[in-house]
């Protein structure tokens, strides 16, 4: 009988500077104590379950960086997928929410990206599709296995719409905060399962 695909989604922990700022893939800053904290309670939950027999990472440090640290420490392969990256927020990067000229675009933004093109940025819905299109590039071959993705906010909101049919309009509906944890389940010839979303590691 075939078994499953589980994957474990992790967004990076919380990082240094204001919250409302425009943190796309042209800006890194470090995580905070916090922010490794967060992370290092989902490794240690996870190396419990002793499962995971792989994990992958956005290539921004604020990923990458703690992706690296746990693949050594639980002796287990890491792969860097470049497409896994953070949209490419443009004029917006590194702004906070009031110092965006285009005010009436990013209300559209936050209220419904889809079709939305930010200006010398990408497009949502090119963001999107070169999500998707890693995410199923990175599944090919997988069964039965336990992996980990390390990655954003907004790339999380679009891999959990792309399996459960939400809309793009409706993406912001998804709460992914610093450090959220979320299971999927995926088995060929069934839709995919969310196992669990943001949940909080047992101390």
């Amino acid at each position: 009988m075939a078994e499953p695909v589980i994957i474990d989604l992790l967004r990076h922990g919380e990082v240094e500077g204001p919250v409302s700022v425009a943190r796309g893939c042209n800006t890194d800053v470090p995580l905070t104590e916090t922010g490794w904290l967060q992370m290092n309670a989902v490794a240690n939950a996870l190396h419990k379950e002793g499962s995971l027999v792989s994990v992958a990472t956005s290539p921004l440090p604020r990923c990458a960086r703690f992706a690296e640290q746990f693949s050594s420490r639980a002796a287990i392969p890491l792969t860097i997928l470049s497409d896994m990256r953070e949209i490419d927020f443009g004029h917006w990067e590194g702004k906070q929410a009031h110092e965006i000229g285009e005010q009436d675009l990013l209300t559209r933004f936050m209220e419904n990206p889809d079709g939305v093109e930010i200006p010398g940025g990408e497009s949502f819905n090119s963001f999107a599709a070169r999500i998707t299109d890693e995410w199923d590039h990175w599944l090919v071959g997988a069964s039965g296995e336990h992996r980990l993705l390390v990655s954003h906010g907004a790339v999380m909101r679009v891999l959990l719409s792309h399996l459960l049919g939400i809309p793009l309009s409706h993406i912001w509906r998804l709460a992914l905060p610093y450090g959220a944890w979320s299971r999927v389940s995926l088995l060929h010839g069934e839709q995919p399962r969310l196992l669990f979303l943001n949940r909080e590691p047992s101390t």
